[in-house]
């Protein structure tokens, strides 16, 4: 188990605020956070390349705060791969064996070089490389070295977005194949769901949310968290009744309904997922199974390559996802006259 406790240093620009940590053996963990939050400052420090200001890091149950950098047993994955450019590809993935001795080396050298789909390239020099190769002889490079912890900085943000797509499915699998333990960082949703076991959302130097995929995504702790994740409409309101498993929010002049067991009086934050509201004719509202219907009409069409984001107006401002195909089955245009509707479960309540 890997673990950052309490966790402070001041850079000036970046900074860390008692941050804590806890990644298990095995478990890919993602710190998920747009620049300037301070995900990469977290990875030198946990790597050794700064001392912190306060707090520990404890690494197979030992502090280890005071050791250097190279007695860590860390592995780090750069940005820009950080290659060796005059050597082959195997001796590039090789050349830190020479200095730690590391049992088997062959037969674990050719199990990451299957598993990886590299040794067509074993000769090769870096410079005539993809971007996605040489990706992968990083990683190489560094399972090798049998790290107890695998440091990732946005290490596909390099490539173009087919190469990138591809390269996160494969990475996660090697690294459950490899059962390697590791931290990533990323300022990319979706890289994030893709790849991670959990997810740690940073803002300004502080944890603000831990959890499983689904949970950062779907139950987002509060506005920074939904704001960050695609939970494009977030409304404030006040609980003004509950029956039945069912509350009712009053918000921005409109009444929302959701499935929540929250007091009457209190103000809440409720937000809704872009996916998870349905747009009709307006003469469809008595077929409509949600128990929120509202009439609104299309403030703008944003194509989104597969999708379409349409901004709403229902009184209050709504976006929804939808498919190129329903975009033009409904006749969607600027001031089109819909039916917006959503579910009272596909509401989020949020602590205001």
């Amino acid at each position: 188990m890997i673990e950052a406790k309490n966790l402070s240093i001041d850079l000036g620009e970046f900074k860390l605020e008692s941050v804590n940590l806890s990644i298990e053996t095995g478990e890919i963990f993602v710190v998920l956070g747009p620049s300037g939050a301070g995900k990469t400052v977290l990875l030198e420090t946990i790597a050794g390349f700064y001392s912190p200001d306060e707090g520990s890091i404890i690494l197979g149950g030992e502090l280890a705060n005071d050791l250097p950098p190279e007695r860590r047993n860390i592995g780090f994955i750069f940005q820009d791969y950080a290659l060796f450019p005059h050597l082959t590809v195997e001796e590039n993935i090789l050349f830190g064996t020479r200095y730690k001795h590391i049992e088997r080396t062959e037969e674990k050298f050719e199990k990451i070089v299957d598993t990886l789909n590299i040794g067509n390239i074993l000769r090769r020099l870096p410079k005539i490389l993809s971007g996605g190769e040489q990706q992968r002889v990083s990683l190489a490079r560094a399972l090798i070295m049998e790290p107890q912890l695998l440091l990732f900085d946005e290490p596909l943000s390099a490539l173009d977005k087919r190469v990138r797509e591809s390269l996160r499915d494969e990475l996660r699998a090697v690294l459950k194949e490899m059962n390697q333990t590791s931290l990533y960082v990323t300022h990319d949703q979706t890289e994030a769901l893709v790849i991670a076991d959990r997810i740690a959302v940073m803002h300004d130097g502080q944890i603000v949310q831990v959890g499983k995929p689904d949970e950062i995504f779907n139950a987002p702790a509060n506005e920074f968290v939904a704001n960050f994740v695609g939970v494009e409409t977030v409304l404030e309101g006040k609980v003004i009744s509950h029956h039945d498993g069912i509350a009712v929010i009053g918000a921005d002049g409109i009444e929302v309904e959701v499935a929540a067991d929250i007091p009457v009086g209190g103000t809440v934050l409720l937000g809704i997922r872009p996916e998870s509201v349905v747009l009709s004719a307006v003469d469809k509202v008595r077929e409509s199974s949600a128990r929120n219907n509202f009439e609104a009409r299309v403030k703008k069409l944003t194509p989104l390559g597969a999708v379409v984001k349409v901004s709403l107006n229902c009184g209050f401002p709504l976006v929804a996802l939808l498919t190129k195909q329903s975009v033009e089955e409904l006749g969607l245009a600027e001031g089109r006259g819909v039916l917006a509707s959503f579910k009272a479960t596909a509401v989020h309540v949020m602590a205001k």
